[in-house]
């Protein structure tokens, strides 16, 4: 069955779909059995879903697209279509042959529902995609700079809404493919698939509306019918749990391969450093981690009912994953690169920046000017400015190297600490006093350097650091 199913990747497109594209989707040659010696061709697997937006993003993609900011940008124009709409990520080299082939293995070999049910008989001639779907395909490129590929395939009742739907929506967000800006430019092209092909309103909820209506006359069980809705709800609930599931299993299973192949490694340096000791921590905390998250994917692999305890449970596993796959990251690339990202570097220093600004703000307050902690806040923004201009010196490269990029990164950790200490102990001297302070200055001041609403290397880091001693933590309760 396997080698006919390869064989329709090489079928030509379908005539309803021709009139939205200027070249055929799919490869017009008959394609063979692979060789024993290739390798497979990998599928994306749906990696999220939110409402009727499903998004399909392969390993070798995840680094290049921010799963969570696509599916925040896409909600809003979703909200106009009535389409499902699945969107296929690759990136090259693969053994696709473009963004058009990737549209064609996902509706056969994908988990997504896109492909119609009567596609082996009528498929060719009416299309592939199931009524209410837009299958888009996106292959980014290899190398920086190199063109970014767009198919989109629309299923057999979706219609554009305009002349040159087909141009609007390959050319949706190419100037941020072109800058590598390449999840601003998927939601650009999600944003144009919803907004240019329409698809008509389902009528199945006002069916199943008029038949409890009609039921509700027939029986005259009011009664009955909610407690039919309450079953239903149940089941409905199960069932989206069941989903969730199994997309989790392939997600954890994912991102503890890339625990145990890019997990922090070990730091040269100071020993006492706090870089050190977060690579340390982080690389301790990985393989119980990893150990509890295959437990889960082993025990739901067949599917099956899945409570809400066990669902949160993988819930909370995977975001773990997810905090120390950034925090290894981030910490490798700071640590480990041979060039300095000069980029990294700067986001630091601005953060920084940023939380001295808030501090020159409290100290322009009239009313703290007899504070204990003022002459020390004052010392310490002249402290670290100099400091921070030096770093970004030695980043830009105008320095020499006397310092290692882990010395330097000890450095900016233990001000951001320093800073963060005086901060709070002045918030607590303003409460001892019965003054007023801004309630947004306040919390900024009383943050942490891992705060969420920073996103800058070290913060990230600090996260990963910060979760990675609450979780050994924990294991040594549970040992104990």
């Amino acid at each position: 069955m396997l080698l006919p199913l390869l064989a329709l990747l090489a079928l030509p497109l379908p005539a309803q779909a021709q009139d939205l594209r200027s070249e055929p989707v799919y490869p017009t040659v008959q394609s063979s059995a692979p060789a024993e010696d290739e390798e497979p061709i990998l599928i994306p697997r749906v990696t999220a879903q939110q409402e009727n937006f499903y998004l399909a993003v392969s390993d070798a993609a995840q680094g290049s697209v921010d799963t969570q900011e696509i599916l925040d940008q896409v909600r809003q124009s979703m909200d106009l279509s009535n389409a499902k709409i699945l969107v296929g990520v690759d990136q090259k080299p693969n053994n696709l042959t473009g963004a058009a082939q990737l549209v064609r293995g996902m509706l056969l070999f994908g988990d997504s529902d896109a492909l119609s049910d009567d596609w082996v008989e009528n498929g060719q001639e009416l299309g592939y995609v199931g009524k209410g779907w837009i299958v888009v395909g996106v292959m980014l490129p290899e190398a920086p700079g190199a063109p970014t590929e767009v198919s989109v395939e629309p299923g057999r009742n979706v219609t554009a809404v305009g002349s040159g739907a087909e141009d609007r929506i390959q050319g949706a967000g190419q100037q941020q493919f072109d800058a590598q800006n390449y999840t601003q430019g998927l939601i650009e092209v999600a944003r144009a698939s919803a907004t240019e092909l329409k698809a008509p309103k389902d009528s199945t909820t006002a069916k199943i509306i008029g038949f409890g209506v009609l039921g509700l006359i027939v029986v005259g069980a009011v009664l009955a019918t909610l407690i039919a809705r309450h079953r239903k709800n149940r089941a409905a609930a199960a069932i989206a749990r069941s989903k969730r599931g199994d997309m989790l299993v392939e997600l954890l299973r994912q991102r503890a391969l890339r625990l145990d192949k890019h997990g922090a490694h070990p730091a040269a340096g100071n020993p006492e450093g706090p870089s050190t000791q977060a690579s340390a921590a982080i690389k301790n905390a990985i393989p119980p981690l990893n150990a509890r998250a295959r437990q889960l994917a082993e025990q739901y692999q067949d599917g099956g009912p899945l409570d809400a305890d066990r669902l949160a449970t993988m819930e909370s596993t995977f975001a773990d994953q997810e905090v120390l796959v950034a925090g290894s990251k981030a910490l490798n690339s700071l640590l480990g690169s041979k060039f300095r990202n000069k980029d990294d570097w700067n986001a630091i220093v601005l953060t920084h920046r940023e939380r001295l600004e808030d501090t020159a703000q409290f100290l322009n307050i009239p009313s703290v000017g007899q504070l204990e902690c003022v002459p020390r806040l004052r010392t310490l923004i002249i402290e670290h400015t100099n400091r921070l201009d030096e770093v970004r010196q030695w980043a830009g490269g105008s320095q020499q190297r006397n310092q290692t990029t882990g010395q330097v990164l000890d450095a900016l950790w233990i001000m951001r600490q320093e800073l963060q200490r005086e901060q709070s102990m002045a918030v607590q001297q303003v409460r001892a006093a019965n003054l007023k302070l801004i309630d947004s200055l306040r919390e900024r001041m009383l943050g942490v350097p891992g705060a969420e609403n920073n996103s800058d290397p070290l913060s990230i880091v600090d996260r990963a650091y910060t979760r990675a001693k609450e979780l050994t933590g924990k294991n040594q309760q549970v040992n104990s």
